[in-house]
């Protein structure tokens, strides 16, 4: 018991750390061009998790290479569309938004693989359609660009969720999250090359929250969440990381003072509410 009590402590620290990340990018690029931020965060990651995995990368195969490339893409898909998005949306509103890719894999689900959606999961949409028109049409500006590219990025997330849950069957997922971060890592290289400038001087001022992007919100948090599912059930691992939407929207109106109007707060709840009704089905409610 003592140990699932940790277990539960160390998932809501990733959640906080997913959720502030994404105040954490939107402040860093004011300084830091996103294909870079992108590049150094990644590739970081990519990095660190290498050697901290050494032994299972030296047996790599051919199939865990091709696998998590093509994971790495939808990856890749999943955080350009963030990285642009968060720059023409306020952070609090992205980090629901993007949140909410939850509740569409299920009927990405039933698309691919044939399996329809329980009674849950149409719930978990209406409360999303609800609560995130709320939250986006909530604010003075209405809906914006980047709620648009925001949304996009959500059905990138899903792709990726769905991605995962088909080949994390047949391949070490380790090594497919280290194959995923090296392929989204070069793809950011790539663009960062053609388009950016490679002001490394400016990098030097965001050196902190570089540093928290990739060591804190990136390699820790995926250690830890491996480590912590293997003691949890996944209802319960679902229920705590859905905090990452509420921790990344109070995160941004303390850290960034943005403003988040009734409707909008509203929406945010309704949204959650959903996210917790499709991924945990009240489960935890139940008497066991």
């Amino acid at each position: 018991m003592k140990i699932e009590k940790i277990s539960i402590i160390m998932l809501s620290l990733v959640a906080l750390a997913w959720g502030t990340s994404y105040a954490i990018i939107k402040d860093t690029l004011e300084v830091v061009e996103p294909f870079t931020l992108m590049s150094i965060r990644f590739g970081g990651a990519a990095i660190l998790l290498t050697l901290f995995y050494l032994n299972k990368v030296k047996n790599i195969s051919l199939d865990e290479i091709k696998k998590g490339s093509i994971i790495g893409i939808f990856m890749f898909g999943a955080f350009i569309t963030l990285v642009i998005g968060i720059q023409y949306t306020t952070a609090s509103k992205q980090s629901f938004l993007i949140g909410s890719y939850v509740l569409i894999v299920p009927f990405l689900g039933w698309i691919i693989n044939k399996k329809k959606p329980d009674v849950y999961a149409i719930i978990g949409v209406v409360c999303a359609v609800v609560g995130l028109g709320m939250l986006t049409l909530g604010g003075l500006e209405g809906l914006t660009k980047g709620d648009l590219i925001s949304m996009l990025c959500s059905l990138s997330f899903a792709l990726h969720m769905i991605t995962i849950e088909r080949y994390c069957k047949e391949a070490d997922p380790i090594i497919l999250t280290i194959v995923q971060f090296w392929i989204t890592a070069i793809l950011f290289i790539i663009l960062s090359f053609v388009f950016e400038k490679h002001d490394f001087c400016v990098i030097r001022k965001a050196k902190i929250a570089i540093a928290y992007l990739v060591i804190v919100a990136t390699v820790i948090a995926f250690v830890i969440q491996n480590i912590s599912q293997k003691y949890i059930s996944s209802t319960s691992t679902a229920l705590i990381l859905t905090l990452e939407s509420v921790f990344g929207s109070i995160f941004a109106v303390f850290y960034l003072k943005e403003n988040l109007s009734l409707p909008m707060i509203l929406g945010c709840i309704i949204v959650f509410i959903g996210i917790v009704t499709q991924e945990t089905k009240w489960n935890f409610l139940k008497k066991q």
